[in-house]
């Protein structure tokens, strides 16, 4: 039998973690998942499972005067149906999956898991997000795209937590996302394009792409973006992101479905921008 521990208090789990190698379980979504055999087994789990959504260093969300921190255990229902937090965050957050797995699933675990299809990640990404982990032996701050290392592949150690996420505040005065699915409830992503944006048209200051769900991680190109806002070529950045996907043809879809919509979705952003 598996053991599962239910610490009593923030610092026990941090000792746990460090003294032994568990399956750290907050709404378990992704967990369960990854875990399955085949349709109607028990999931199969070889490591000892600690539970934390209990934990309330762990819950909420908070606002500061220059950012806003997503605790790990925060779930995606209270993302999305934050009064705290721009509309710009929320919106991505409330297309994920359906409400009764929003009501579990956690912005932290969607981060750990950092599954390909992983909604929350190409927005943290174009958000400059930072990620603190936390240990028995003190606190690591990493940029989200420095946590991200690959497909189910973060940097977190093994006696580490990470504790929340951490959203600059800035001046954004627009942003647009779609991502495409083989259905309209619960999509499981076969591409995301987010695009945020201060000013427009020949006043455009600052533009931010993200593709989500091609590559195993997600593309954002700034120096591309940067040169974008010299050049407003937007065939140019078109073609860099296109030179960047290194998909594969999979279930979901064709590696050239996916690289063609998602160039079309950046056209289509950027002509909306610039007009």
């Amino acid at each position: 039998m598996i053991k599962n521990i239910r610490p009593d208090n923030y610092q026990h789990l941090l000792t746990l973690i460090d003294q032994e190698t568990f399956y750290v379980f907050a709404g378990g979504t992704d967990l369960m998942i990854r875990k399955r055999q085949w349709q109607g087994a028990e999931r199969r789990f070889d490591k000892p499972i600690v539970y934390i959504s209990h934990l309330r260093e762990l819950q909420g969300i908070r606002e500061f005067n220059d950012h806003y921190e997503i605790m790990a255990c925060a779930t995606q229902t209270d993302v999305a149906e934050s009064t705290i937090l721009p509309e710009y965050v929320k919106e991505p957050i409330s297309k994920m999956a359906t409400p009764p797995i929003r009501n579990l699933a956690t912005i932290g675990g969607n981060v750990v898991n950092d599954a390909s299809v992983g909604d929350s990640i190409p927005l943290f990404f174009a958000l400059n997000a930072e990620v603190v982990l936390r240990s028995v032996h003190g606190t690591r701050q990493l940029k989200m795209h420095e946590f991200i290392i690959g497909k189910y592949k973060t940097a977190l150690a093994q006696n580490e937590i990470l504790e929340k996420i951490i959203v600059p505040k800035e001046e954004i005065d627009g942003f647009h996302y779609r991502k495409t699915g083989l259905r309209k409830a619960s999509i499981l992503s076969k591409l995301s394009v987010y695009m945020l944006y201060k000013g427009r048209g020949k006043k455009l200051e600052d533009i931010r792409v993200v593709v989500g769900a091609v590559n195993d991680i997600p593309i954002r190109l700034r120096t591309a973006e940067k040169s974008f806002l010299e050049n407003r070529d937007v065939d140019k950045l078109v073609d860099a992101y296109r030179q960047q996907m290194n998909g594969k043809d999979d279930k979901r879809s064709t590696k050239e479905y996916r690289e063609e919509i998602t160039c079309r979705l950046i056209e289509y952003f950027l002509g909306e921008v610039l007009s």
